[in-house]
């Protein structure tokens, strides 16, 4: 479900790629501090661009520290470090992670899934006893989502709302005070989470057909060619990101605003060209992405 999210490397400046990339590293060694090592496998760049937003509406720049790592123990690398968001994104991922692994185990029977469950259990348990009211609601929505599914629902609008409701749920943390940016937060992290769930469903048509997976659009009999010639989900999914933009101009960011924007007008922006025009067909998302900043600021 996750991996659509990315940063557009060449319209960020090189500062602006150290920050994103601090705030990447700073949520994988909260990931190990508060779970496990093995729960870095989680970590992605939806989920660092999570710490980033909610990060850039507290006060206080950012404050980072340069160490090395297992990954990379020969150059150091700058992470952003005592960040309530950095922290709470980190314990979100292993949630989401996680309860996503179940819900794939419950409606798919995967041996894969249940071996990534025994692998994350411990990790998840100490996330759930920090965040259990955000590990409460992910698991609701999901058994929603999953009800849905078993039944064959073949509203693409229905399901997605199901799952953008996780993300409007987990954009809008205790520690966010303010009503008027947690409403903005909101707006931002429901539109995001419907258009992961369409750009999704959309991109996994062909594979979903051939091996009789359910899928919104395909359901009542309807084949990918049919429903990739209908423009109407163009429509929803630019109308879709037009929502999120108008929920990040309502947001009085105190940092980072810049490294945000990008991400939203630009990337996301190029994820679903690629998608729509086919660039990205049946391509696996990285829900498990490793150190990718880290090599690439190698490169």
């Amino acid at each position: 479900m996750f991996g659509y999210v990315t940063v557009a490397r060449n319209q960020l400046t090189e500062d602006e790629y150290k920050m994103f990339c601090a705030y990447y590293c700073g949520v994988c060694r909260a990931t190990a501090a508060q779970g496990s090592q093995t729960a870095r496998l989680a970590l992605s760049y939806d989920i660092t661009f999570l710490a980033i937003v909610l990060s850039s509406v507290l006060d206080g720049a950012a404050q980072t520290v340069s160490k090395g790592c297992a990954a990379h123990p020969i150059k150091k690398r700058e992470s952003v470090v005592n960040d309530p968001a950095v922290d709470y994104a980190a314990a979100v991922g292993v949630l989401l992670s996680y309860l996503k692994l179940a819900d794939d185990r419950r409606d798919e029977h995967s041996f894969k899934a249940a071996a990534g469950m025994a692998v994350m259990r411990s990790a998840y348990r100490r996330a759930g006893k920090r965040y259990g009211t955000e590990a409460d609601m992910i698991k609701r929505q999901l058994d929603i989502l999953s009800s849905l599914e078993e039944n064959g629902c073949g509203s693409v609008d229905e399901t997605a709302d199901a799952f953008a409701k996780i993300l409007e749920g987990l954009f809008t943390p205790p520690f966010i005070k303010d009503e008027s940016t947690r409403r903005a937060l909101a707006w931002l992290g429901y539109n995001l989470g419907r258009w992961i769930y369409i750009i999704d469903a959309y991109n996994d048509m062909d594979r979903d057909f051939e091996k009789g997976a359910y899928n919104p659009f395909l359901a009542g009999g309807k084949t990918p060619r049919e429903q990739k010639d209908i423009p109407e989900t163009e429509l929803s999914l630019t109308f879709t990101l037009e929502n999120i933009a108008s929920a990040f101009e309502l947001i009085a960011f105190k940092k980072n605003k810049s490294i945000i924007g990008k991400m939203i007008y630009t990337s996301l922006k190029a994820k679903q060209r690629s998608v729509l025009s086919g660039e990205n067909a049946g391509a696996r998302k990285a829900a498990f992405t490793g150190m990718r900043c880290a090599r690439r600021n190698e490169g």
